[in-house]
């Protein structure tokens, strides 16, 4: 699963509203409370555009997206 807890910590330290963060994305509010509620998973591009507006490491975007027990890695070490 991806780390939501962090990346809502991450959005909350930056003091960004969910709809911005949604706008930013491309996708609606309600898109993205799925997400964050792990009922669907962040695209690539989301995962990228999102760490670059947080301004996260390529490690705390790692951790977040694609680090061991998320979905992201298990694909990707699957393949």
């Amino acid at each position: 699963m991806t780390n939501t807890t962090q990346i809502r910590a991450y959005i909350e330290s930056q003091g960004l509203k969910l709809g911005h963060v949604a706008r930013v994305l491309g996708i609606s509010s309600s898109a993205l409370h799925q997400k964050l509620n792990d009922e669907s998973d962040f695209k690539v591009s989301e995962a990228d555009r999102l760490s670059a507006m947080l301004g996260l490491t390529m490690e705390q975007r790692d951790a977040c997206f694609f680090g061991p027990g998320t979905r992201m890695y298990q694909r990707k070490g699957a393949a």
